[in-house]
């Protein structure tokens, strides 16, 4: 790898560290600077503006979000295990801090607004990807039919994730992970209940 690569990928992977903890309002040009050790002009060698950074910074925060789901649903052996692997890389995100400054989609999704439409344009997109996600988890597991097939995979899939992100709102206003744990076990609870084709009947 060429230095100059290096050397941006070394201002993404910094930046990213900012944006997701400080936000993109709260995260300034001399932080970027201050962190990645860099001038001014060093910076910008490598990108246009703040903008183009933070764009490339949440593109590897999304990156690192979808490296850990890929871990835990690759040791998934079913579609409903695969589900709630995908609760447990959450609560993770809060109790582990898997992840510094937790969801990048989360994060985005409440700073970007009509005066950043580029971050709010690529927060959308990778939302799209992450409901994709769940919805082929579903289809696979109404086509083996372990789930129900009545079932409205892309609804389901907005539901689940509408739930998970606001146990990390929470979590993350009131520095506790029982949020999140209490709707990733609600999300279980409406798994067995709802998804499942057989649904699992309490003793």
């Amino acid at each position: 790898m060429r230095k100059g690569q290096m050397t941006k990928e070394h201002i993404i992977r910094e930046s990213a560290v900012l944006f997701n903890t400080k936000g993109y309002t709260g995260a300034s040009l001399s932080d970027i600077m201050e962190r990645c050790g860099m001038r001014k002009g060093g910076i910008y060698n490598h990108f246009e503006n703040k903008d183009e950074i933070a764009l490339a910074a949440f593109d590897y925060s999304f990156g690192q979000i979808q490296g850990l789901l890929s871990e835990a649903l690759g040791s998934a052996a079913t579609s409903k295990e695969k589900l709630l692997a995908i609760g447990q890389v959450y609560i993770d995100l809060i109790e582990r801090s898997s992840l510094e400054g937790g969801c990048p989609l989360l994060n985005t999704a409440v700073e970007s607004d009509d005066a950043h439409p580029l971050l709010k344009e690529r927060a959308r997109q990778a939302m799209t990807v992450f409901i994709r996600k769940l919805s082929s988890i579903l289809i696979e597991g109404m086509e083996n039919e372990e789930f129900n097939k009545e079932l409205s995979p892309e609804e389901v899939s907005s539901y689940m994730i509408a739930v998970i992100e606001g146990g990390l709102m929470l979590s993350k206003l009131f520095d506790d992970s029982k949020y999140i744990r209490s709707c990733v076990r609600q999300l279980t609870q409406f798994i067995e209940d709802q998804v499942l084709s057989n649904p699992v009947t309490k003793s």
